[in-house]
């Protein structure tokens, strides 16, 4: 069987990584794969390449009618039985190209389905109606998409998983007798990183028994603003560290004793499955799909508009390490069993032969 990947961007974030987790696993499932980016020489880039999968760039300098060409081009040169896109803004071009050569098309819904229309403009409702075919990642994403007109049967749930975790034996025990904190993401308006910043400076006003160390990793647009901030709120580089991207993330959870996510917007976040997968609780803004990963077993979920919540979630774990824990031994139990590698290539290989005409 021959997929085709579409995607808009190699760089380093959740969707571009649950691709390069899709693409490992049909390997090992009978499929042959190979991608189509809309960018070149991103960071995701050479890691898919060492996989031994072709990676074809699209110009897209000339516009979307020439970029359409541009796929289409590539699709003709070399035979394929699935054209599937890896985010929603490129669904249009996977749906359309897919219809005039003939092929199967499978578009993305990647992040809370009001976002990804608000984003996409007058394109919203076509990336969403064009492709044959859908993958969500959260069950509140399919429930929107049924609301809006999509048939049931169009749809498909696939898991967001993990491939690195279960490193700590045991969650951090905090020898150090610092309480690390962090929050992990794009540094864009969507994750609301400002919060995490007014977080620590709460935190360090009020929880004067505890050492407290704050950190962000990722980077993004924000940056600058978010140091300012920092910076009048007088937090030092030692309480609140800006570690830009990182590329052993599994060395940054084994250091954490609590992750923060405080999105506005999300669809299944990687963050969360990765903190857990390393037995890190995670306290989470109840929002997209964050709930149908994250119980009250394994880390605290808030109102999304209710920073008073957040501290106070945040200070019940640096108060308890028994419960940071037992929250964390229960999320890496978790993923274990629910968001695995074998799962995603059995999952898509299953959604794949629905879609194909038996031979």
């Amino acid at each position: 069987m021959k997929v085709t990947f579409l995607a808009g961007t190699l760089g380093r974030g959740g969707a571009e990584r649950q691709l390069v987790y899709m693409l490992r696993s049909l390997m090992g499932n009978g499929v042959n794969p190979r991608l189509l980016c809309l960018t070149k020489g991103e960071a995701l880039e050479e890691e898919i390449r060492d996989l031994g999968i072709d990676v074809r760039p699209i110009d897209t300098r000339r516009g979307r009618i020439a970029t359409l060409r541009g796929v289409i081009r590539e699709l003709r040169r070399e035979s394929t039985d699935i054209v599937q896109s890896s985010h929603f803004y490129t669904n249009i071009y996977a749906a359309v190209s897919g219809r005039i050569i003939g092929t199967e098309s499978i578009g993305a819904i990647r992040s809370d389905l009001d976002y990804e229309l608000a984003a996409n403009g007058i394109y919203g409702r076509y990336q969403l109606t064009l492709p044959k075919h859908l993958i969500a990642n959260s069950e509140r994403a399919i429930k929107r998409s049924i609301a809006f007109g999509i048939k049931k049967q169009k749809i498909d749930l696939v898991r967001n998983v993990v491939a690195f975790g279960n490193a700590l034996e045991h969650p951090n025990d905090n020898s150090s007798g610092t309480t690390n904190i962090a929050f992990v993401g794009r540094l864009g308006k969507e994750k609301r990183p400002e919060l995490f910043v007014k977080l620590a400076y709460e935190l360090k006003k009020t929880v004067r028994e505890q050492r407290l160390k704050f950190q962000i990793v990722g980077d993004g647009p924000l940056r600058p603003e978010l140091e300012t901030l920092a910076a009048e709120y007088g937090l030092s580089a030692e309480t609140l560290c800006f570690s830009g991207e990182c590329s052993d993330m599994s060395a940054v959870y084994s250091s954490l004793d609590i992750l923060v996510l405080t999105s506005k917007h999300e669809g299944t976040p990687n963050v969360i499955l990765e903190a857990l997968s390393n037995a890190v609780p995670v306290v989470a803004t109840d929002v997209g799909g964050v709930s149908e990963v994250l119980s009250d077993q394994m880390g605290i979920l808030v109102d999304p508009m209710d920073f008073d919540g957040l501290v106070g979630a945040v200070k019940h774990l640096i108060a308890s390490q028994q419960l940071r824990q037992t929250l964390g031994t229960n999320g890496q139990k978790y993923v274990a069993e629910n968001h695995s590698l074998n799962y995603l290539g059995g999952r898509l290989t299953e959604i794949y032969n629905s879609l194909l005409p038996r031979q």
